[in-house]
């Protein structure tokens, strides 16, 4: 199951990256930010109606979150201002290797471990990424 939604994400955010990009045409990037974050917040309210409005609180996953969502928003708004000057192919590409930052530091402070396959992946990786945004 959790390859078929893997593979909605990479649907999801295909789309996302398509139109941040059409939003960049006709928007600022800190404005479409902001009108980026009403589908984010029309979809919190769902969400909430899902939950019928109960919040499991705690303090340790709402810090995390919040922090991570800080961090998200950044980057989106960093991603937006790039949408404006570049093409969306190499930008969207250049901005998929996020998950680079997110396996050292996994290694690092989570103790996560990294086989040569996957390093080998990671490699590759970034081979295609330069190849791509080239």
């Amino acid at each position: 199951m959790w390859y078929l939604y893997a593979l909605l994400t990479v649907l999801t955010w295909g789309l996302w990256g398509v139109f941040s990009k059409m939003a960049s045409n006709y928007s600022k990037p800190r404005q479409a930010l902001l009108f980026q974050t009403v589908g984010v917040l029309i979809f919190a309210g769902l969400v909430l109606v899902l939950e019928n409005f109960r919040i499991e609180w705690s303090t340790a996953g709402f810090t995390w979150a919040a922090l991570g969502g800080f961090f998200a928003f950044v980057g989106f708004l960093t991603f937006f201002a790039a949408l404006e000057h570049g093409k969306t192919s190499t930008v969207v590409t250049l901005s998929a290797l996020y998950p680079l930052v997110t396996i050292l530091l996994s290694i690092a402070f989570l103790h996560e471990k990294l086989s040569p396959r996957q390093g080998a992946g990671i490699v590759l990786a970034l081979i295609a990424s330069a190849l791509l945004a080239g």
